[in-house]
């Protein structure tokens, strides 16, 4: 499930960054935009022309790029035609569309080939209940009502019907 989610982000800012290093702690795009608002000091807006603005979501990549120890305090959720995750700390609870959850430690399983469904259920538990929670708030469809929309969507009327 990584193949498509892990990649590389390579970072060059000569006044922030004093220490060429590698990391791999996990985050996202989305930390990117709390990231350039705290080195420049912009503010993020909650509403623009009267229309509310979903809040900020992501961490400040800041302190990891002045090479201090930064790991994620919030999950990363993820959310592409009916596939979803939940990576938080060292554990991520992935589902392809149609299937399972799934569970994986990222430390000791990085290719994701040992499913650890079924051997910590309050953590699975939390996991799920945390995704949830994300999905509603942001308003993500269910794929088996979205996909059905999307296909009503294309079709397009012909002589032939």
């Amino acid at each position: 499930h990584e193949g498509g989610i892990s990649t590389p982000l390579v970072a060059h800012w000569p006044k922030g960054i004093k220490t060429k290093q590698t990391v791999h702690a996990a985050s996202h795009v989305v930390d990117l935009l709390p990231t350039i608002l705290e080195v420049t000091g912009g503010k993020y807006l909650s509403e623009l022309g009267g229309h509310a603005i979903q809040p900020l979501q992501g961490e400040s990549l800041v302190p990891l790029l002045q090479g201090k120890d930064w790991q994620r305090e919030q999950p990363i959720f993820f959310e592409h035609e009916g596939n979803c995750a939940i990576r938080h700390g060292q554990f991520k609870s992935v589902k392809q569309f149609g299937g399972d959850w799934e569970l994986y430690d990222m430390e000791t399983d990085r290719t994701e080939l040992h499913n650890l469904v079924g051997t910590n259920k309050p953590l699975e538990k939390a996991l799920l209940k945390q995704y949830d929670y994300w999905a509603t708030t942001n308003g993500v469809m269910d794929w088996n009502i979205a996909l059905p929309r999307l296909l009503e969507s294309w079709k397009i009327d012909s002589p032939e019907g």
